[in-house]
Parts: C-alpha cells; sequence; structure tokens
C-alpha cells in the first residue's frame, strides 16, 4: 500500500478463543478488496499490518510503483487488478512480497505473468492461487466488489465460492406481511445477523464484537 496503513482487527462470529494471522503487504500494494468486500481506507491509515482470523482469505490489489522506461525516465506503473487466494490454518504470519520491479521490462513481464510470493513468519511458501481480475469499466468507474463477486460464481482459478454468496436482504427476508406479526424464527434471525455482519465494514465488525462481549449471559 503506498503509505502503510493502519492496523485494524477484522474479526467474524467466532470463539474468542480463536488464532488470528497478520497479513502484512509490500508498501507498493494497494488493497483493493479483502475477503468479497471494499477496504475502508479508513482501515489502511497509518500502520504495517492488518489481523485476520485463521482460514481461507482473497485478497485483490493492484501493485503501484515508479520504474524506470526504456528513455530512463521515471514515471509511474500501475499493475492489473491481482486476486489471490489462500489459506491462513495454522499460520500466523503472512508477508506478500514482490519480485523485483525496477524497470519497463519488468513491469510488462508482471503485466503478462504477475509473479508474488506469500511467504510464513519463517520465509517459507505458502501455496496461493493467483489471477488477473476481469473487471468492468462503466461511466461510473470500476466496481471492484462486484467483478470480484462475479469472479468468485464463475469457478475460476483463484476463486472462493465462500465469499461470492450474498445473502438476501431484509426486503427478501420480510416479503410477506405475516412475517411482520410475529417474532422471527431463531435461524431467521441468525441469517439477518449473519448477513448484516457481513456487509459491515471491518472497524464496525469489530466495534460489535466488543459490544456483544460487555452483553451479560441470558
Amino acid at each position: 500500500m503506498r503509505a502503510g496503513f493502519a492496523t485494524a482487527l477484522i474479526v467474524c462470529l467466532m470463539p474468542v478463543t480463536a488464532f488470528a494471522t497478520t497479513l502484512r503487504l509490500a508498501t507498493e500494494i494497494d488493497l483493493l478488496i479483502l475477503d468479497g468486500k471494499k477496504v475502508s481506507s479508513s482501515l489502511l491509515r497509518g500502520a504495517g499490518s492488518i489481523e485476520l482470523e485463521n482460514g481461507p482469505h482473497q485478497l485483490v490489489f493492484r501493485v503501484e510503483k515508479s520504474i524506470r522506461m526504456s528513455n530512463r525516465e521515471q514515471r509511474m506503473w500501475i499493475s492489473p487488478p491481482l486476486i489471490v487466494s489462500f489459506n491462513t490454518r495454522a499460520i500466523n504470519l503472512v508477508n506478500v512480497t514482490l519480485p523485483r520491479l525496477e524497470t519497463q521490462r519488468e513491469s510488462e513481464m508482471f503485466d503478462a505473468s504477475p509473479q508474488i510470493s506469500l511467504l510464513d513468519g519463517h520465509a517459507a511458501a505458502i501455496p496461493a492461487r493467483i489471477d488477473i481480475l476481469p473487471v468492468t469499466e462503466t461511466s461510473e468507474g470500476i466496481d471492484y466488489e462486484r467483478d470480484t463477486e462475479r469472479y468468485n460464481k464463475q469457478g475460476q482459478h483463484a476463486s472462493l465460492p465462500e465469499f461470492a454468496t450474498q445473502m438476501a436482504d431484509d426486503r427478501t427476508l420480510l416479503s410477506s406481511v405475516s412475517e411482520l406479526d410475529v417474532p422471527p424464527s431463531q435461524d431467521l434471525t441468525e441469517q439477518r445477523l449473519k448477513y448484516w455482519f457481513q456487509q459491515a465494514d471491518p472497524l464496525t465488525r469489530s466495534r460489535f464484537m466488543e459490544w456483544v462481549k460487555q452483553q451479560p449471559p441470558s
């Protein structure tokens, strides 16, 4: 990421005893999507790592770096968006590193066949699937979250289907009048909680989990 980014705790509805993984990105990486959701700029401001739960994860990012052209001038190069899927089960540190990218030729080779490395705390390689994310540009720009969801639904090389399935929103869940007249079932309540938790940004998730911990036992 261009200027480093703020430490944030990204949590899910999981036991408080669950292990966490620290994700570190090379400074030239501009993170766009994390686990199917757009990354809030507030999450990325001011620190060098992000805390994730152990398990499957997916990143979408671009590489932005000043490179030396064939005429020896420097210019800003931006890679196509890359999508990377990996699993952090039993891994407590993930370092996302880039190959040498100093010249126009090296950047062109990277554009044609991106090569990155995911290393654990012992510098051992972490298995990962890497692909270029196809995007659709409209008059409003590129919606990376939508394009990532589409990619995951298509079963591509780096797809993770768990980040493609969208829960029905409350307009669907409450589509009949009768549902408004009676208390929702526990199953429906759980579905709503999971849906809205997935829609929240990481900081909101963290605040919600802190609130849950403060609630008295039922």
